[in-house]
């Protein structure tokens, strides 16, 4: 699977501003130069945990990667620390590969995504991409589905008559936003993984109907109407 891009994403993607958190100096050197190589040409990096503020700062990033593993201070409390602080771009944690705990971790903490190492550039690269997408194209824009009013840049559903306000995890809200966006077409489920989760082999369907469910779950507590439908190819929203 790939990311297609417009001519205008790719350009808007290319100027974005990453930011390597990440103790191994040669993993640092070699993400760089695969991003270089990709058009990325504002790229930072932070070793330690006691340069991040001040690079942090200076590279005013569009996208952070995150090692889990940073050797002086905790990723988690790191990623938390931003999402409390407003920060509320894309925020890719380096896991280590096989641990659930930390993966589980990494997204309650306020993760977009994780990838485990050893890092495979080209599914690196395709996430980051997703990531840029997702966050670039989401602006401010309001859809009205049903007798809600979704709000992406903010996860948000709030019901029109009540104004009760119901929070989406990043995931759900992208995958709001992609049906939305194909009305009154379906998307297929691997449309959608490709869509929301990028390059990922071995992602089984389960983690999107996972998904698909916990979204429902949330939509219902609002609307008792099922407005994601579930089709012969994938899933689409009712009429």
């Amino acid at each position: 699977m790939q990311v297609l891009l417009t001519s205008k994403e790719k350009e808007a993607i290319s100027s974005a501003r990453i930011l390597i958190v990440d103790a191994d100096s040669y993993l640092r050197g070699t993400v760089r130069q695969q991003l270089a190589v990709e058009g990325f040409s504002h790229v930072f990096e932070a070793d330690i945990v006691a340069h991040f503020d001040t690079t942090l700062k200076n590279a005013n990033p569009d996208l952070i990667l995150l090692d889990i593993e940073i050797s002086d201070g905790n990723a988690i409390e790191i990623c938390r620390s931003l999402r409390g602080g407003g920060f509320a771009k894309p925020i890719i944690m380096l896991t280590t590969k096989g641990s659930e705990d930390d993966t589980i971790l990494a997204l309650e903490a306020g993760a977009n995504d994780y990838i485990a190492k050893p890092l495979r550039m080209g599914e690196l690269l395709a996430r980051i991409h997703v990531q840029l997408r997702q966050s670039f194209v989401l602006g401010d824009v309001q859809f009205e589905i049903g007798d809600l009013i979704f709000t992406p840049a903010n996860k948000t559903l709030h019901e029109i008559s009540t104004k009760k306000v119901q929070k989406l995890t990043e995931k759900e809200a992208t995958i709001l936003k992609f049906l939305y966006q194909a009305f009154p077409g379906e998307v297929t489920k691997s449309q959608i993984l490709c869509e929301v989760w990028g390059f990922q082999n071995g992602l089984s369907t389960h983690t999107l109907e996972t998904h698909i469910y916990r979204l429902r779950q949330k939509i219902n507590r609002f609307n008792k109407t099922q407005l994601v439908l579930t089709t012969e190819k994938g899933y689409r929203l009712a009429d």
